[in-house]
């Protein structure tokens, strides 16, 4: 059963239409969901297989290491003294990543919030309205093939290849232009064939 794209946010909505050219006209629009978008799902297990007890651990490290502040008295050795300000100081890089880990899946969230698709009579567009804002898009006469997954509900990904070169190694590199995490993705991928073919 497909799941048809909500109405954008209105300021959402108003961003996306500031894009279009003149004559330019929106076909479709969707955001997407940051629980459905398969980055967001990693980081978020991530958070909790790794980083929380990374996190949980470090801070343990860090109260045992200031611990040797508590107790210290004025007949302490400068070796004491020494570990007193070396193991502290050792430890807060690894509170700190544990604190990065644990915000990656948060700001994956919010980026999908302030992201909007919409597909047009001429091309497909990505924005990104954040504190800055990112724009990509591609013309439906440079797309190539065209990978989908989809859930049982309709909502997934499409993977277009924009196009090809090969590195300084020989080796092919294939550019993608990503669209993640939609609802009625299999109506997208329709809607760009039926478009693309108007144009030939």
């Amino acid at each position: 059963m497909s799941s048809a794209a909500p109405p954008l946010p209105p300021h959402m909505d108003q961003v996306l239409r500031r894009e279009l050219t003149r004559g330019e006209r929106l076909i479709w629009a969707a955001q997407p969901r940051a629980t459905r978008m398969k980055s967001v799902s990693c980081e978020r297990s991530s958070a909790y297989k790794l980083a929380l007890p990374w996190t949980l651990f470090a801070l343990f490290w860090e109260s045992g290491a200031l611990s040797i502040w508590g107790g210290r008295n004025s007949s302490a050795s400068n070796m004491e003294i020494a570990f007193g300000i070396f193991f502290p100081i050792f430890g807060l890089p690894f509170v700190a990543i544990g604190f990065w880990l644990m915000w990656k899946p948060i700001a994956a969230m919010r980026q999908a919030r302030d992201t909007a698709y919409g597909l047009t009579d001429l091309r497909l567009i990505r924005v990104v309205a954040g504190a800055k804002r990112i724009v990509a898009s591609v013309r439906l006469d440079q797309m190539g093939p065209i990978d989908r997954s989809e859930h049982a509900d309709g909502w997934g990904d499409l993977r277009i290849q924009t196009h090809s070169h090969y590195d300084g190694d020989g080796d092919r590199v294939v550019e993608r232009f990503d669209v993640f995490g939609i609802p009625d993705v299999a109506r997208l991928e329709r809607l760009i064939f039926e478009n693309q073919a108007t144009l030939r």
